[in-house]
């Protein structure tokens, strides 16, 4: 019987019409049940000793392969620090194509779950999606042609 993940993953390239590559397969069997949400660098770092020669330009078109076809979330928006004058409880929508940042107000009676795997300070809730701006602007460019 042969290696599960990579009977997994050739299912996934069949569906997804790419050729499976070692390097694809090296990057998904990093990312499979991996739950540390690495950074193109730690991927990169973990499959280069499996793949010395692999570049990180490479990882990070594959991850965004990955991402495209839903076997991964990006997260985005996390590394630039940005600031809030409302402290109080409230939810963010993130825009992924211009980055903006819109305020949301909670639902009456959102708690934190009871089993937090350590000592809560803050709670945070960001919903990416794409705004009204842009889907407008998106609408018009596809009107257009």
């Amino acid at each position: 019987m042969g290696n599960p993940v990579h009977t997994e993953f050739q299912q996934i390239c069949r569906e997804a019409g790419w050729k499976c590559t070692s390097q694809r397969l090296a990057v998904y069997s990093f990312l499979r049940g991996n739950l540390t949400h690495p950074d193109v660098d730690s991927v990169w770092s973990a499959v280069r000793i499996q793949l010395p020669a692999i570049t990180r330009e490479s990882v990070y078109r594959i991850l965004n392969e990955f991402a495209a076809r839903g076997l991964i979330r990006r997260l985005d928006h996390i590394d630039t620090a940005r600031y809030d004058s409302r402290v109080g409880a409230h939810g963010h929508f993130i825009c992924e194509k211009c980055g903006s940042i819109t305020d949301f107000n909670w639902p009456e009676g959102a708690r934190l779950p009871a089993a937090l795997p350590g000592a809560a300070n803050h709670l945070e809730l960001r919903v990416i999606g794409i705004c009204p701006a842009c889907t407008a602007a998106e609408s018009r460019e596809n009107s257009s042609h």
